[in-house]
């Protein structure tokens, strides 16, 4: 094998070798399950226990309501599309009496609102915790993102944010079910940007500020 083979070869080798470091590199906010970033959450004074690994997930995506038109029975209605940033933090897996496996989490989903700092638009707030299911409380809960950083190719974005919500288990009547207390906040968090998802240029204004 002449010397000028050899270096050919090492050359492909060495190309491959860099495709795939830089496109590990590009991709890795892309991943389903993330470990990066702090995340703390308090439930009426118990801490939540995030699992070991693959922590939490947060992407935005494309959500969409119907529109009626003058009648609630229009079946043409136009779809609203809203961009919503989704985000689920994971803890720990047990079974539960009828020998069932369950996890708990917590879901935060809002309006993305283009980057917009200060209170959430649009929220929603579920905790699946003890084997009982919650949701957040309109009055007496908020969501307010405290950072907002963009990566340079704007397919990923890192945020922080504080929340303090009640939470109101699933059962009926609603007006009976007991209420637990969630606080915490996160930071670092990286945000998954889909390239099917549009945002415009985000504005670092805090809403009511």
């Amino acid at each position: 094998m002449n010397t000028k083979r050899i270096l050919t070869i090492c050359l492909l080798a060495a190309t491959v070798i860099l495709s795939g470091s830089f496109k590990k590199k590009v991709d890795s906010h892309l991943v389903q399950f993330k470990n990066d970033g702090y995340f703390i959450a308090v439930i009426d004074g118990k801490m939540f226990e995030t699992r070991d690994d693959a922590k939490y997930s947060a992407d935005l995506t494309n959500k969409s309501a119907d529109v009626l038109l003058g009648s609630s029975t229009n079946n043409n209605a136009p779809k609203l599309t809203r961009v919503a940033n989704s985000l689920t933090f994971f803890g720990n897996q047990f079974f539960d009496e009828s020998g069932n496996i369950s996890e708990e989490r917590i879901n935060f989903d809002y309006t993305f609102n283009d980057g917009a700092l200060g209170e959430a638009s649009d929220r929603k707030i579920m905790l699946t915790y003890n084997g009982e299911k919650y949701y957040s409380l309109p009055e007496g809960s908020t969501f307010k993102i405290t950072k907002l950083m963009w990566g340079a190719d704007r397919r990923y974005c890192v945020m922080n944010a504080d929340f303090d919500c009640k939470m109101r288990r699933w059962g009926i009547p609603a007006e009976a079910q007991p209420i637990v207390r969630l606080k915490g906040k996160m930071e670092n968090i990286n945000v998954s940007v889909p390239s099917w998802i549009v945002t415009k240029n985000p504005y670092q204004t805090a809403s009511g500020q």
